[in-house]
C-alpha cells in the first residue's frame, strides 16, 4: 500500500489491486481472502487456484494425520485384515486384538493408544465409539464386505487395501453421535412403517414403488407426540417416522440431504402419514421424479430438525436402530455433537470444513392436525383422505346458508323463469343462456347432497324444501306466461328438451361432480355460475311449464324428465365428490343415497329407450340420404331429412331432388314407400327442388 501526500497536514492512502495466493485447502483460501477484505474494503482481491505445497511441506502435513501406533480391533470375519494392516506402508505400528479380548479388558490397551482401527459388525463399531468418548481416541473403521451402508455413510472406499489407506492416513473429522434412549444411532432409527421411504435410492424406481404399494393396506396411524429442543410439542397421527444420521443410500437420505449432515449437531426426524391411499400413491409418483426433495413436496411428509428430541405414542411401538430392534417408544433423543474423531472420506471431511447451519427446521403442514388426528388413530388410512377442519367448517356454513329459503332466491327463481319462457318463445339461445345465469337452483341440490351423504337429517330436508319451492315456482311462471300467448309455437329450443337421453344423465353427473369440486374450493367457487348452464336447470322446467299451461301432459312430461334427470345425477355425483373429497369417512345416510341410486336407475330406462331412439332416427336419416325412390317412373333423391315427434305424431322434414315435375298422387305416393317405417302416423312436410 502507498500513500501520496496532498499536503503538509494529510495523506491519501492509494489501494492497489493486489493477488492473494490460497492455501491448498478451500476454507483456507475462504478465510484468508475475508480477513484481507475486511482489513482493505477498497482494493480488489482475486483468489487464485490452490498453489501445490512443496514436497516437504505435504509430507509434513500428511504426517500430521498419520498416526506411529494403533490399535486393531477386529471380528472373526475380518481377521484376514490383521496381516494387511500390519505390514502398511505408511510406517504405522499395529497392534492386532479380537473384539472379544479388547472389550474383556479396554483399559489395559487404551492409555497409549491414540488410534483404534476397528472391523467388524455394526455392534462392535458402537462400542468402539463409546469407548472413544471415554478415552478420546480417533477411530479408523474398515467395512466388511458386506457392510454397503458404512461405506455410503462415512465416504469410505469397498476395497480393503483403499480402506486400509483412509483408516490409518485421512484427517480426522469430528461427527456427532445420537443416542436415543441411551442406545447409539449411527445411520437410521425406525418407528412405525414407512414403506418407500427406506428403500434403497438406486434400486429400480418402478419396482420400488411396486413393492411400497403392496405394503399401502397394512399402514395404520397412530397417535404421536413429537416434543423438539425448543418445547414445541407436536401432535399428529402418523404410521411411522424415521430418524436419519449418516447420508445413506436411501430415499429418505435423499428426501433431506439438502438440510441433514452428521456434523451439525441436529437430529433430523422424517414424519410419514399419509392421509390416504390417494395421497401415498400421489407420494410415489413423485419419488419418481429426478428432483425428489422435502422442497418440492406437496402431501404425506413431515419434516423435523432439532438438537433434542422427545418421542411418545399412544401406544408403546418398537424403535429400530440401524435394522435391529433396540427400544421403543417413548424416545429420548440427543445429540453428541463433535463426539468422535473418525478418519473419514474427504467428501465427508469438507462437509465438516465448510460447516452447516445448526438451524431447527418445522414442517407440518401435511400432518394431521386438530380434529384429524383423533380421526386418523388406530386406523387403516383410508382410500381418499378426510377434509381439513377448517375446510370443513368454511363449506358446512356455506351449505346450511345455501338450504335456507330466502326473499331473493324467490325473486331469482321467478325472474331466472319468466327470462327464459320468453326466450323459449323466441327461440333465442342467449336469452336462455342468461336465464340459466340467473338461475339458482344448483346450490340447496349441492346442499341436499351433503346432507344425504353425511346423514344430517335438517340440511337433507331444509334442503328438499327450497327446491320443491323454487320448482313450484318455475312451473307456476311458465305456465301462466304461456296462457298469457295466444300463439303458442314449439321452437327449436322447446323442442331441444323434449327428448331427454343418456347423454343428459352423463352431463348431469359430470356437472354434479364440478359443482361440488367449486363448493369445496373458495378459490374457484365463481366456476358455479359456468356448472349451472352446463347443465341447464330452469330450462327444462320452463319447458314443462309451458307444456302444462297448454294442456298438454306428454309435452310436459317429456320437459320434466329432463329436469329430474339433472337433479339425480347431480345430487347423487356430488354426494360422491364430496365422499372422494374427504368431507365424510362413509356414506352414512346410505338408505338415503340407495333411493337416490335406484331413482336414477328407473329414470335411466326411459332415458335409454330415448338415446336408442335416437340412434335409429339418425341411422335412419342417413340411410334416406343414400337412397333413391322410384315413385310412378320418376326418380326422387333424398337430399336431407330430419324426423321429429309431435305430440302422438312424428313428422318429417325432407328436402327432394327431382327431375321430373311431381304432383300431389306423387307425393302421396313417396309418403307411403317410407311410412312403412314406421307404427305412427307420419306427417311429411317436403321442399322440392327442380335439377336439369
Amino acid at each position: 500500500m502507498k500513500y501520496r501526500p496532498i499536503s503538509n497536514e494529510q495523506a491519501v492512502p492509494v489501494y492497489q489491486p493486489f493477488v492473494l495466493i490460497s492455501y491448498p485447502f478451500r476454507w483456507q483460501q475462504t478465510v484468508e481472502a475475508k480477513c484481507l477484505q475486511q482489513l482493505h474494503p477498497q482494493s480488489k482481491i482475486d483468489c487464485v487456484a490452490p498453489m501445490p505445497l512443496p514436497i516437504t511441506m505435504r509430507e509434513t502435513k500428511q504426517t500430521e494425520t498419520i498416526p506411529k501406533v494403533a490399535l486393531f480391533v477386529y471380528s472373526e470375519e475380518a481377521a484376514e485384515l490383521v496381516i494387511p494392516l500390519k505390514e502398511n506402508p505408511y510406517g504405522v505400528t499395529i497392534t492386532a486384538v479380537t473384539h472379544e479380548a479388547f472389550f474383556a479388558k479396554p483399559a489395559q490397551h487404551l492409555p497409549a493408544i491414540k488410534h483404534v482401527v476397528v472391523s467388524g459388525p455394526i455392534k462392535t463399531i458402537k462400542r468402539v465409539m463409546e469407548l472413544a468418548l471415554e478415552f478420546q481416541f480417533s477411530i479408523g473403521i474398515v467395512p466388511t464386505k458386506k457392510q454397503k451402508n458404512i461405506c455410503a455413510s462415512f465416504d469410505l472406499p469397498q476395497e480393503a487395501e483403499q480402506a486400509i489407506k483412509t483408516a490409518l492416513t485421512n484427517a480426522d473429522t469430528e461427527i456427532d453421535l445420537i443416542r436415543c434412549n441411551g442406545k447409539i444411532l449411527l445411520f437410521r432409527g425406525t418407528i412405525g412403517s414407512i414403506p418407500l421411504l427406506d428403500a434403497p435410492s438406486n434400486k429400480n424406481k418402478p419396482r420400488t414403488a411396486l413393492e411400497a404399494l403392496k405394503r399401502i393396506r397394512r399402514l395404520k396411524h397412530k397417535g404421536f407426540t413429537f416434543t423438539t429442543g425448543s418445547n414445541q410439542p407436536v401432535k399428529t397421527a402418523a404410521c411411522g417416522c424415521m430418524i436419519i444420521q449418516q447420508q445413506e443410500k436411501t430415499l429418505a437420505a435423499k428426501l433431506i440431504e439438502q438440510n441433514n449432515s452428521c456434523t451439525d449437531g441436529m437430529i433430523s426426524l422424517i414424519i410419514a402419514a399419509p392421509l390416504s391411499v390417494v395421497s401415498y400413491i400421489k407420494f410415489i409418483t413423485e419419488s419418481l421424479r429426478q428432483d425428489f426433495s422435502l422442497n418440492n413436496l406437496t402431501s404425506t411428509i413431515g419434516y423435523l430438525k432439532t438438537e433434542t428430541l422427545r418421542i411418545e405414542s399412544t401406544e408403546p411401538v418398537p424403535m429400530f436402530i440401524d435394522g435391529e430392534e433396540a427400544t421403543s417408544t417413548p424416545v429420548q433423543c440427543e445429540v453428541l455433537s463433535a463426539a468422535v474423531r473418525v478418519k473419514t472420506g474427504e467428501k465427508l471431511h469438507q462437509q465438516k470444513l465448510e460447516g452447516a447451519t445448526p438451524a431447527e427446521i418445522t414442517k407440518i403442514n401435511n400432518l394431521p392436525q386438530g380434529k384429524e388426528i383423533i380421526k386418523a388413530q388406530k386406523k387403516q388410512i383410508p382410500f381418499f383422505s378426510y377434509a381439513s377442519e377448517e375446510r370443513f367448517r368454511d363449506l358446512f356454513l356455506a351449505l346450511k346458508g345455501d338450504a335456507a329459503i330466502d326473499p331473493i332466491y324467490i325473486i331469482l327463481m321467478l325472474l331466472s323463469t319468466l327470462l327464459a319462457t320468453v326466450g323459449l318463445y323466441l327461440n333465442s339461445s342467449s336469452v336462455v343462456i342468461g336465464a340459466m345465469l340467473l338461475a339458482p337452483l344448483m346450490s340447496p341440490i349441492v346442499s341436499l347432497a351433503m346432507g344425504l351423504l353425511r346423514g344430517d337429517s335438517a340440511l337433507a330436508f331444509r334442503s328438499f324444501r327450497k327446491i320443491i319451492v323454487g320448482v313450484g315456482i318455475a312451473l307456476s311462471a311458465a305456465a301462466l306466461m304461456s296462457l298469457t300467448f295466444p300463439y303458442k309455437p314449439v321452437t327449436a329450443e322447446m323442442q331441444a328438451r323434449l327428448n331427454p337421453s343418456l347423454l343428459d344423465l352423463a352431463v348431469a353427473v359430470i356437472a354434479g361432480i364440478a359443482g361440488a369440486y367449486t363448493k369445496s374450493y373458495k378459490e374457484i367457487l365463481q366456476s358455479l355460475a359456468g356448472v349451472g348452464i352446463a347443465v341447464a336447470l330452469v330450462p327444462p322446467l320452463a319447458v314443462a311449464g309451458i307444456g302444462l299451461g297448454r294442456l298438454d301432459l306428454l309435452f310436459a312430461w317429456q320437459a320434466f324428465l329432463l329436469f329430474s334427470t339433472n337433479l339425480i345425477g347431480i345430487t347423487l355425483a356430488a354426494a360422491y365428490t364430496f365422499r372422494v373429497l374427504g368431507f365424510s369417512a362413509a356414506v352414512r345416510n346410505k338408505r338415503g343415497v340407495a333411493l337416490i341410486a335406484i331413482t336414477m336407475a328407473l329414470i335411466a330406462i326411459p332415458l335409454f329407450l330415448s338415446y336408442k331412439q335416437i340412434v335409429s332416427k339418425a341411422e335412419l336419416e342417413k340411410s334416406w340420404q343414400t337412397e333413391r325412390f322410384l315413385v310412378n317412373g320418376k326418380y326422387l333423391i333424398v337430399r336431407e331429412a330430419n324426423l321429429t315427434n309431435l305430440k302422438d305424431k312424428k313428422v318429417l322434414y325432407v328436402n327432394l331432388l327431382a327431375r321430373d315435375q311431381l304432383n300431389r298422387h306423387d307425393l302421396a305416393q313417396f309418403k307411403r314407400k317410407i311410412q312403412g317405417n314406421f307404427d305412427k302416423k307420419l306427417i311429411v312436410r317436403a321442399n322440392i327442388t327442380y335439377i336439369p
